[in-house]
């Protein structure tokens, strides 16, 4: 019999010191050690989906890590409530994610979410039509005068059943995942927008909400006018969505990552980021066809339905070698947790338990949806993803607070041009000098707006986080 090694690789080197709340960041950066090779782990897919991920890059240019990323959530979108593992007593875990890919602009970001999603579109598009049909049968019949509606049955509208979201209010969000059992998934071309548009409609606390609905914890949302409040009993919420890196500081300020918001996403953020010429590489139809197959026959074959009060969903288990797998790694994470209590690394570090248990269940049910057990193969590829994710996420943290390490992560004569610059500056001279590096005055202006590299002092005045190590008196 083939002998299995139980102990999880710990390939995260940590050194962390106590702090105060105020410092936690900075320890957080000083102890972070980020791989530069930090390779997505293609090879924990199944054959499908690997298959899919090669083809995207070599015909598309669609980066590994976003199209592997995009699957992860395309996947939990359909599995949504259908399926939950039972990680032991009154512990068990759904599949949702929170993602989000980062990349310069033209970093191919969106195709690769827009391909994966495109089967899960046509449920909605399907589901649309049927909903506007119902609805125009029912106007038809509700105009029909008194007399003619006699001996007539009302017709059903049922209610329209939406995966994904785009362009939403909070109360239609609260409405789709109280009408759709399955769950919902935020879809954002630029997550930027998403995050700022957050607190737009309302002075409540809608981020306490994504947080509740991260756990998939049950939520009462009141309204003034209606006096029956609307209880969702298993909210099944993911995100996944685009973020250039000039926009990291101002998408996760300090509030978004004291209240957790930062650290409930996975975050995939490749080492190179620029945009690819194109080739001459023909997709294989055929490896897309097999992965829409798989999105469309899982949802069909899923009837998430509500029996008392509770969603009928299946409950899997792990078997004796996963378990003991997870226990391992969970024994090794805690000690990361421990070491950096004090630090935002921790933090980030502490909710691994739930992505590793996600990513785990998601990983066995495309190696098989009829799965009544997490098997070995799907959490030592739990394992991988987590340490990639956990990674990025270290480099998201890097790039927020360390201006330098960010300001590395730009095309060259970008970089030229801000050391070319004075500390402090006007935007004329800044635009004078963006000539030498061939930036147009437009892109001058919308470079002037990255916070993480330029305080903006007053009207057209400006000066540099970064300031110039001055030379050495002999």
């Amino acid at each position: 019999m083939q002998e299995h090694n139980n102990t999880p690789n710990n390939s995260l080197s940590i050194h962390c010191k106590d702090t105060n709340l105020s410092d936690a960041i900075d320890t957080a950066m000083n102890s972070v050690v980020v791989s530069s090779e930090n390779q997505f782990p293609i090879d924990v897919f199944p054959k499908i989906f690997n298959n899919l991920i090669i083809d995207l890059n070599k015909s598309l240019n669609f980066p590994i890590d976003y199209t592997g990323t995009a699957i992860l959530s395309a996947v939990a979108t359909v599995v949504g409530t259908s399926v939950k593992i039972r990680v032991k007593d009154n512990w068990f875990e759904y599949a949702s994610l929170y993602s989000c890919i980062i990349g310069n602009a033209g970093a191919n970001k969106t195709h690769p979410v827009n391909t994966v999603f495109a089967p899960i579109k046509e449920f909605d598009k399907s589901n649309h039509d049927n909903f506007v049909s119902s609805t125009n049968e029912w106007s038809k019949w509700n105009k029909l005068p008194k007399d003619e509606k006699k001996g007539t049955t009302e017709p059903n509208v049922p209610p329209l059943i939406k995966s994904i979201l785009t362009n939403f209010t909070p109360e239609v969000l609260y409405k789709r995942l109280d009408e759709n059992l399955r769950g919902c998934t935020v879809l954002s071309d630029e997550m930027a927008t998403f995050f700022d548009g957050m607190n737009n409609y309302s002075k409540g606390d809608q981020i306490g909400i994504y947080l509740s609905f991260w756990s998939n914890q049950s939520t009462t949302i009141d309204r003034i006018g209606n006096p029956i409040p609307l209880f969702i009993q298993n909210p099944y919420l993911s995100i996944i969505g685009g973020l250039q890196p000039r926009v990291l500081a101002n998408s996760f300020p300090v509030q978004k990552i004291n209240n957790g918001f930062f650290q409930r996403f996975l975050f995939a953020y490749p080492d190179v980021t620029f945009k690819s010429p194109i080739n001459d590489n023909e997709s294989n139809f055929q490896i897309l066809k097999e992965y829409e197959n798989f999105i469309k026959k899982y949802y069909s074959a899923t009837n998430v339905i509500e029996e008392n009060g509770h969603i009928n969903s299946k409950i899997i288990n792990w078997n004796s070698e996963s378990k003991a797998f997870f226990y391992n790694w969970q024994k090794v994470n805690c000690d990361l947790v421990n070491e950096c209590s004090n630090s935002i690394k921790g933090e980030v570090a502490s909710k691994y338990d739930n992505h590793f248990v996600r990513l785990a269940l998601l990983l066995q049910l495309m190696e098989n949806p009829d799965s009544n057990f997490v098997e070995l193969k799907a959490v030592k590829g739990a394992e991988k993803l987590c340490t990639y994710f956990m990674n990025c996420s270290f480099k998201v943290l890097e790039a927020i607070q360390n201006p330098k390490e960010y300001l590395n992560t730009l095309v060259d004569n970008k970089q030229k041009f801000y050391k070319e610059l004075k500390e402090d500056f006007t935007t004329a001279e800044a635009i004078m000098i963006g000539l030498n590096f061939d930036i147009q005055d437009r892109r001058v202006k919308e470079f002037l707006k990255d916070t993480i590299l330029f305080k903006r002092i007053k009207h057209g005045f400006y000066k540099k986080t970064i300031k110039e190590a001055k030379p050495t008196k002999l």
